[in-house]
């Protein structure tokens, strides 16, 4: 391939990386594997300008009558060969950091076994050091002789960080109960094939640039689909949003089991401004999480949806034959939520609880979601708790 087609091609890879870094740079701010996931895009980016500088220094190198006379340009030839190798293996560890994050929710756990993580990257980084210095004291093409007996090895280091990352996904998406969930886990754990497949067909045709448009494109359609889902689900708390109430109202309604009657539940947290002026915004926001994962768990199995659908405010949808099975599932909601374990981490002279209201949507005529709140709000199960002293 001519360079300027080399050039032109690369540079509309970088540029669609550099927009969707922008792009991402307010959301990158909050979550640990959301800036690995920016940080894999600028590395990414990286690859792409020092796979793409050091194809050009070899091919001018080959043609010119500098072959074997100057050895500066073998000298920076290999070190900027190891270098893309290097960011490479890191695009495969940060990819993996990233699901990794994404599924256990644990940035403890991933710190610890951080070394543990990094073994692959670091070997191949430190097979591409020593055949750079190789390159010390031999041409370019002995040099890329090296390199590319060595790439099957450094492919299978990359390899190992996909079936790893492949391995968690799967295990991930057969524990999900709900179907996006599940879906997403999976796409997360196969789409690092379509880069390592490119690799690999660079590996047999290295004249036809494949890697660094198919790197980008991923990187892009994995950002879009992060995006799909951020607009239907909470960021804060992982849940569904209230777009996506409303998209499931709009369905169940019209795909109801006409055996069942429909509830909507809505609980709201009691004196939540007053925990914001006690305690301050990191606490709320944790309490808000312990929350959201308490009713999951309470959703768990019960063929509930759940969504936050304000600051404060959460609801659950769900079918049963009879009212009575509702009261029962609020009554457990109250109970267990007074003996769960997030009520030891706020101070002792604070407890977390929720005035809880219900409804029949069946029972409603409108569609329109803020007036089956309004009636929900007439009939309480759980008013809300008197303050605490502070």
């Amino acid at each position: 391939m001519s360079y300027p087609s080399l050039i032109e091609i690369n540079i509309i890879c970088i540029a669609v990386l550099l927009i969707t870094l922008l792009q991402f740079k307010d959301s990158i701010l909050r979550h640990l594997e959301e800036r690995i996931l920016g940080f894999t895009i600028i590395d990414t980016i990286i690859y792409i300008v020092l796979s793409t500088i050091t194809k050009m220094l070899y091919s001018v190198h080959m043609q010119s009558d500098l072959y074997s006379s100057n050895q500066k340009i073998c000298v920076i030839y290999a070190v900027l060969y190891a270098l893309s190798l290097s960011s490479s293996l890191l695009l495969a560890q940060l990819w993996f950091s990233f699901i990794f994050l994404r599924i256990r929710k644990s940035v403890y756990t991933y710190k610890h076994l951080f070394p543990l993580f990094s073994t692959p990257s670091i070997i191949g980084i430190f097979i591409c050091i020593g055949i750079s210095i190789y390159g010390f004291t031999n041409d370019c093409h002995t040099t890329s002789l090296q390199f590319r007996r060595l790439m099957p090895f450094l492919i299978g280091l990359n390899f190992i960080y996909i079936l790893a990352t492949m391995v968690l996904g799967i295990q991930h998406a057969i524990a999900q109960k709900n179907s996006t969930n599940r879906k997403e886990a999976f796409y997360l754990s196969f789409i690092a094939l379509v880069p390592s497949g490119s690799c690999i067909l660079q590996y047999f045709i290295p004249d036809v640039p494949l890697t660094d448009p198919i790197f980008a494109l991923t990187l892009l359609h994995v950002y879009v689909t992060l995006l799909k889902n951020r607009i239907t689900s909470d960021p804060l708390t992982g849940v569904n949003n209230k777009i996506r109430l409303i998209d499931y109202l709009q369905y169940i309604t019209q795909h109801q089991d006409s055996g069942k009657r429909l509830f909507i539940l809505v609980m709201e947290v009691d004196f939540f401004k007053e925990i914001v002026r006690n305690f301050g915004y990191e606490m709320s926001d944790r309490v808000i999480a312990d929350l959201a994962s308490f009713f999951k768990r309470q959703c768990r199995g019960q063929n509930a949806f759940l969504a936050r659908t304000g600051e404060k405010q959460f609801v659950i949808v769900m079918e049963r034959d009879e009212v009575s099975e509702i009261e029962a599932f609020c009554q457990k909601l109250v109970r267990e939520c007074d003996r769960d374990s997030m009520q030891s981490d706020m101070m002792t002279t604070w407890k977390i609880s929720f005035s809880l209201h219900y409804a029949e949507i069946s029972n409603i005529s409108t569609s329109n979601i803020s007036q089956i709140f309004a009636e929900a709000k007439k009939n309480c199960y759980k008013p809300e708790t008197p303050a605490p002293r502070e």
